[in-house]
């Protein structure tokens, strides 16, 4: 078995607008930042030795953390979607069976600064991790949602997970 081996991107997009399925989702603090991972596998051959005959595409990923300023209830619900709104929204309650999928939901980040062209969507994007919901120094809540992305199957080949695109979507 050939070295595997992961290609990272980080770009910081700073202050954007998030968007989730439509839905502005109110202000970030301290930027929003997307990991875009490649993964490669190289493939030797015995008469080669070390010296790979072929690298291999294994996949790309994606992770996006998104750091709401926003404390609303429906900011709670996008953090913890495993919860269920109850009673017109004005209560979270918890409790499903193990082995429930997780829902997803189309992301898009547009960066808010003029020197900053490109954006990101994520087109079934799902919560992979949410920091500890506290308040910062200035007494605001942040929820710092972190973000995968999982393949679309729907979608051409190629454009099944995420897109860069330029200026505002």
């Amino acid at each position: 078995m050939g070295y595997k081996r992961d290609v990272d991107e980080i770009r910081n997009l700073g202050s954007c607008r998030v968007n989730i399925d439509g839905r502005d989702c109110g202000h970030t603090q301290g930027g929003v930042s997307a990991k875009i991972t490649v993964t490669q596998r190289e493939v030797p051959v015995d008469e080669y030795g070390s010296v790979p005959v072929d690298v291999v595409d294994v996949g790309t990923t994606i992770e996006v953390v998104t750091p709401l300023v926003q404390a609303s209830l429906d900011n709670y619900a996008l953090a913890f979607p495993t919860l269920a709104k109850i009673l017109t929204s004005i209560t979270l309650s918890s409790g499903r069976k193990v082995g429930t999928s997780i829902p997803n939901v189309r992301l898009v980040l547009d960066p808010l600064r003029a020197a900053d062209t490109d954006g990101i969507v994520i087109y079934k994007a799902y919560v992979k991790d949410v920091a500890e919901l506290g308040y910062n120094n200035d007494g605001e809540r942040v929820i710092a949602i972190t973000w995968g992305g999982e393949l679309d199957e729907d979608r051409t080949e190629g454009d099944k997970v995420f897109r860069i695109f330029g200026g505002m979507s």
